[in-house]
């Protein structure tokens, strides 16, 4: 797997599929101490893994379907890796499996059925059959909300009676997934979204025009949210999904100034926003 020379090393976390990853555990560890739980070292290795594995497939499916015509640097690495990148995700899979099969209890298992169906209609709206596509809910706020979802099944799992204090976290931070893809899509505008006329850069070009508009008013709207919640993990949550809103909007206020995968990789990065709760409150 050789990109190109001279690659930054701020861009490598995105070329091997750790960003994401990561992203989901450090949201895991905030949802948890919502639910005041402490996650098992195997369940933040579980939810690494599987992230992974769901991102590498739709690479793997997104290179299967170019003809050889790619336009980012994750694209490039994955054909020019594959073999390596097959045998890697075989490793993986199997870490998974033993994990899933050790820890997870029924209520793991349903949740887990039910993220895989929607994780499989996005993979066959996006890379088998456009027919299925919906214009009205584009793949990119599909993906932010089954990304939080995911991030917050186990916590779930392991204490159920926490679902109330949850869902305004899940919901806020499922809207800044769904705005960071949002921001992906258009400062990239890859062949791809740019001639489908069901995509959101066609679809919704009032909402792609106005992003930072959006995350200004999510910003404010979890910053309003958790100053009426006591003070605990549930209002760090909000307040972090406020601080990583308003950064997008900072980065797309001033997109023309940086190359697109830099902003790729700070849609990811901006969103580790919990690290800093994590830092000063133990």
């Amino acid at each position: 797997m050789r990109p190109a020379s001279g690659t930054p090393w701020w861009l490598w976390p995105n070329l091997l599929n750790l960003d994401s990853p990561l992203l989901a555990v450090i949201w895991q560890e905030q949802f948890a101490r919502v639910a005041g739980i402490s996650p098992a070292l195997g369940d933040r290795v579980l939810l690494f893994c599987c992230t992974w594995l769901v991102y590498c497939a739709d690479r793997m499916l997104d290179v299967a379907g170019s003809g050889g015509k790619l336009e980012t640097a994750r694209h490039t690495i994955q054909l020019q890796g594959r073999s390596v990148w097959l045998g890697v995700s075989v490793g993986v899979i199997a870490i998974a499996l033993g994990l899933a099969v050790a820890m997870l209890n029924s209520r793991a298992w349903l949740g887990g059925g039910v993220l895989l169906v929607l994780t499989a209609a996005h993979f066959a709206a996006t890379h088998r059959w456009p027919m299925l596509r919906n214009r009205f809910w584009p793949k990119e706020w599909h993906v932010g909300f089954v990304f939080s979802l995911g991030c917050a099944l186990q916590v779930w799992s392991v204490a159920p009676g926490a679902w109330p204090g949850l869902l305004l976290p899940v919901i806020g931070f499922g809207a800044l997934c769904a705005l960071s893809c949002s921001h992906i899509t258009a400062w990239e505008v890859v062949t791809a979204d740019r001639d489908d006329p069901g995509s959101l850069l066609n679809a919704h070009p009032l909402f792609v025009r106005r992003l930072s508009w959006f995350d200004i008013a999510l910003a404010l709207l979890a910053m309003l949210t958790a100053a009426t919640l006591g003070k605990g993990a549930d209002q760090h949550a909000m307040v972090a999904v406020g601080f990583s809103a308003l950064g997008l909007a900072w980065l797309h206020d001033r997109c023309d100034r940086y190359s697109a995968r830099f902003l790729r990789a700070m849609a990811d990065f901006g969103l580790y926003s919990p690290l800093l709760f994590f830092v000063f409150t133990g």
